[in-house]
């Protein structure tokens, strides 16, 4: 026992106390780094910023000189130096409108920033990859279309799907490849690609059919929003025979595009295949009768309500039918008075 208070006082308590104060002085000194490393980082920041600002509204074509001299004055040899540089030139191209925007690839291309790019496209890392990719997509980096197109067959699917987007951003030539993409495309990267085909205004694919009838769900999908898009009607009797597809999705996508395309030879379809549907089609169903349906639609719909039917799909019918005649409403439902308690909330929806 007189060995170990021996041990404890002369040894282990002077070492604990001497491995507490290291421990508490690296943590300060850390923390002073940090917030000092925290303020430079913030400084460089917005000296780059302000640069940026002024070689974008000032007059030069020649950027080389000015972004050279410019290099000098901040750590351009750093990695997150050349990172916060591409932030910034981003958020410029983000932030601002206009043919001002113009030179700003130009800019990006003066720093040397595309090898930047190209390097974190190169990595390892999956994440990295795809913020060289989203570089290379934001400012309109066309060279680097090749780089970007070798990642669309990517066993990651993140990775694969930033790279999709990227690649239809960057790419001069038509869309007709699509047709035999495999993979699945995301609602998300849907809406994307129909951003850019309204940004880039995209030929309509020479093989449209192809894409209506291909066997990935996500491309059919995308080859009927673009015939909307298009007021493309040509490939219609392809596109009614959707109707029949095992993909709920795909009929559901269809019944949509029927009512913007005004496809009034739709209408017998659609009643046809009303009863076999489930509750949200059936009400995509109502909303494009809505827009095509006629005296056959008003038929349809009188003896449906007649029956024993679903709330939501009685209240879509109910707004239908009114939309299609709304005399005929008021004038066949006088005694139904959950008809008229449905009308009277179509007509104002805080009843």
């Amino acid at each position: 026992m007189e060995v170990f208070k021996y041990y404890l006082i002369n040894f282990i308590v002077p070492f604990l106390v001497i491995f507490l104060i290291v421990v508490i002085l690296v943590t300060i000194s850390d923390r002073i780094v940090y917030e000092y490393s925290k303020q430079y980082r913030l400084t460089v920041r917005q000296k780059i910023t302000a640069f940026l600002t002024e070689l974008l509204f000032t007059d030069a074509e020649d950027y080389q000189n000015r972004i050279r001299d410019f290099k000098k004055q901040i750590p351009y040899g750093s990695m997150w130096c050349k990172s916060m540089v591409t932030s910034c030139i981003i958020e410029l191209k983000q932030n601002i409108k206009g043919e001002v925007t113009a030179p700003i690839l130009d800019i990006y291309k003066s720093f040397g920033l595309p090898n930047f790019s190209e390097k974190l496209i190169n990595s390892r890392r999956w994440y990295i990859k795809c913020k060289g990719i989203y570089h290379f997509q934001v400012l309109e980096y066309e060279e680097g279309e090749s780089l970007v197109k070798k990642y669309m067959n990517h066993k990651n699917r993140i990775l694969r799907s930033n790279a999709f987007i990227a690649f239809i951003s960057l790419t001069s030539k038509k869309l007709d490849f699509l047709s035999d993409y495999p993979y699945e495309i995301s609602l998300i990267d849907e809406l994307k690609v129909m951003d850019l085909l309204h940004h880039k205004k995209f030929p309509i694919p020479k093989n449209i059919k192809d894409w209506i009838t291909a066997q990935n769900p996500s491309i059919v999908k995308l080859g009927i929003r673009f015939m909307v898009y298009y007021n493309y009607t040509v490939e219609k009797d392809t596109l009614l025979s959707l109707l029949q597809s095992d993909n709920k999705m795909i009929r559901k996508e269809v019944i949509i595009a029927l009512q913007d395309l005004f496809l009034f030879e739709a209408e017998p379809l659609l009643i046809d295949m009303f009863a076999s549907e489930e509750i949200e089609n059936k009400i995509a169903i109502l909303q494009t009768l809505a827009v095509i349906g006629n005296q056959q639609s008003i038929a349809f719909i009188d003896d449906y309500l007649h029956r024993s039917v679903n709330p939501a799909t009685k209240l879509e019918a109910v707004r239908t039918l009114d939309t299609l005649d709304s005399s005929y409403l008021k004038s066949n439902f006088k005694e139904d008075f959950e008809i008229i308690k449905i009308k009277k909330h179509v007509k104002n929806p805080y009843l």
